[in-house]
C-alpha cells in the first residue's frame, strides 16, 4: 500500500483566532448593570478570606472559567499553556500516544475513531466505544485534555482502559503500550480497474497529499476511485474543502454560521484539479468534523455515492483564542451546513448504500464493506448506472442480523435513559 506521507493527527475542526488581553465581553455593560460581575468578585473574595481551607485564587477562578464553560457545550474547553501547547503539537509534530479520537458525548468520554495502524486500533478499541477508567482513574467529569494528558506517556510504557461497549455486560479492560503516533495522511491501492484512496485526518497539507496520490491513481490508467473516510475524525477546514474541491469544478462546499453576521461561504478552490472518475466514499460512525464535510458534499451535489453506515454528527466549528500567559480557550462558535443546507452536528450523514462492517474473527484483515464496495463500483463500470441497495447489498445471514439488531437494541436503551436523566 502506498504510502503518501507521514502526519500526526489533528484533533477538532478547529480555527485559531488570535486577540489580545484587555478585549472586554461584548456585554460586560449589560452585564455589569445587573450586578452579575459585582456578585462574581464578591463571592470570590469572600471564599479567599474566609473559607475554612486555603485555596488559591488561581484555583478558585480556573473552577470559575470550568464552571462558565459547563453552561455551553462539551467542545468548548479552558487550556492550560500545557494543554495548548500539546494542542499544537497535534497539528506539528509527533508524541508518544495510542492513536484514538475522543470527545465528550453526553457527558461521557466517546471514542471518535481509532487511526489506522496505531495501538488503539491493534487492541481493537471501537468507535463509540466510552471509556470509563484511565488506569483505574474514573472519568466521570474528566476534561477531554486532562485524559489525553493521561493516555499519553513515553513510548513503551502501558496504559490500561476500561471500556464501556454496547452489547457487553462489564467493563472490557484493555492494555495499551503506547508508541509514537505518526499517521499516513493518505494510502492507496489499485483493485482490478478501481483506485482506492484512503484519507485518514485531514491536517495541514492533506489537499496536496490527496491530489498528489490522485493524480498518481490515475496515472496508473484506474476507471474509478474509491474515497474511504472511515474512522477520520476531521480535522483543518480548510483542507476538507480542498479535498471536496477535487471531485468538482465549481459549487459551494459548505456554509458556517455564527451567532451573528453573515454565513461564511466556502466555495470549491479552483487551484486543485478535477477527477471526474466515477466515485463511492465510504463512511462509518468514525467519519465525524471534516469528513461529513466532504461527504456531505459529493451526496448534496449526486457527485458520487456513500457507501457504508451513518457518520458520526460533528458540525461545530471551535475558535481557538490564545491569551497571555500561555493558555488558551477553545470556543465552539459556529454551526456549518453542507452545500444542501443539511445541519450535521447530532444528526450525522446516511449513506445511498448502508451496509455494516461485519469483523472476520479468522481474518482479521478481512474488510467486508471494502469488498462489497468495489464490486458496486465494478457494477457501475460494467452497467453504467447504480442499481438500487435492496437490489444488489449481499444479504445477512441470521445470525449478522441478530447482532445487528442487538446493537440498535442497545442504542435505544442508553437513548431513553440519557432523555430520563434529563
Amino acid at each position: 500500500m502506498f504510502k503518501s506521507s507521514m502526519k500526526k493527527i489533528a484533533v477538532t475542526l478547529i480555527i485559531i483566532v488570535m486577540i489580545t488581553a484587555g478585549v472586554g465581553l461584548a456585554n460586560e455593560n449589560s452585564m455589569t448593570e445587573h450586578g452579575t460581575i459585582q456578585n462574581f468578585q464578591n463571592i470570590l473574595m469572600i471564599i479567599n478570606n474566609y473559607y475554612v481551607e486555603d485555596i488559591s485564587l488561581n484555583q478558585l477562578i480556573n473552577g470559575a472559567i470550568d464552571g462558565m464553560l459547563s453552561e455551553v457545550d462539551s467542545y468548548s474547553n479552558f487550556m492550560s499553556s500545557g494543554e495548548y501547547e500539546d494542542m499544537q503539537e497535534d497539528f506539528e509534530g509527533e508524541f508518544g500516544g495510542i492513536g484514538i479520537q475522543i470527545t465528550i458525548r453526553d457527558g461521557q468520554l466517546t471514542i471518535v475513531s481509532p487511526i489506522s495502524n496505531t495501538p488503539g486500533e491493534r487492541a481493537g478499541l471501537m468507535a463509540g466505544d466510552i471509556i470509563a477508567k484511565i488506569d483505574g482513574m474514573e472519568t466521570e467529569d474528566m476534561s477531554q485534555e486532562r485524559a489525553v494528558d493521561l493516555m499519553r506517556g513515553e513510548p513503551g510504557t502501558d496504559v490500561t482502559l476500561s471500556i464501556d461497549r454496547e452489547g457487553e455486560d462489564e467493563l472490557i479492560e484493555v492494555e495499551i503500550t503506547r508508541a509514537i503516533i505518526e499517521v499516513p495522511i493518505v494510502e492507496t491501492e489499485i483493485y482490478d480497474n478501481v483506485g482506492y484512496l484512503s484519507v485518514s485526518q485531514f491536517i495541514q497539507e492533506t489537499g496536496v497529499k490527496t491530489e498528489e496520490a490522485l493524480l498518481e491513481l490515475e496515472d496508473e490508467g484506474v476507471e474509478a476511485i474509491i474515497l474511504d473516510l472511515r474512522n477520520n475524525p476531521g480535522g483543518i477546514l480548510d483542507e476538507a474543502v480542498k479535498v471536496s474541491s477535487l471531485f468538482a469544478e465549481s459549487g459551494t462546499v459548505l456554509s458556517v454560521r455564527q451567532r451573528e453576521g453573515e454565513d461564511q461561504i466556502y466555495e470549491v478552490d479552483g487551484d486543485f484539479m478535477t477527477s471526474d472518475l466515477p466515485l463511492i466514499v465510504m463512511t462509518n460512525r468514525g467519519s465525524a468534523s471534516g469528513s461529513e464535510i466532504v461527504a456531505g458534499f459529493i451526496k448534496d451535489q449526486e457527485r458520487g455515492k456513500l457507501f457504508g453506515s451513518q457518520t458520526f454528527g460533528k458540525g461545530t466549528v471551535q475558535s481557538v483564542f490564545p491569551l497571555e500567559d500561555g493558555s488558551a480557550l477553545r470556543l465552539t462558535t459556529a454551526r456549518y451546513y453542507t452545500s444542501g443546507e443539511n445541519l450535521i452536528d447530532e444528526i450525522g450523514i446516511e449513506p445511498n448504500y448502508d451496509y455494516p462492517f461485519i469483523p472476520d474473527e479468522d481474518d482479521p484483515e478481512a474488510d467486508n464493506q471494502l469488498d462489497v464496495a468495489v464490486d458496486l463500483m465494478a457494477y457501475y463500470l460494467e452497467n453504467n448506472y447504480w442499481p438500487e441497495p435492496e437490489d444488489f447489498l449481499p444479504e445477512l445471514t441470521e445470525e449478522e442480523l441478530e447482532e445487528i439488531a442487538h446493537r440498535e437494541q442497545e442504542i435505544e436503551r442508553i437513548e431513553e435513559d440519557m432523555e430520563n436523566d434529563n
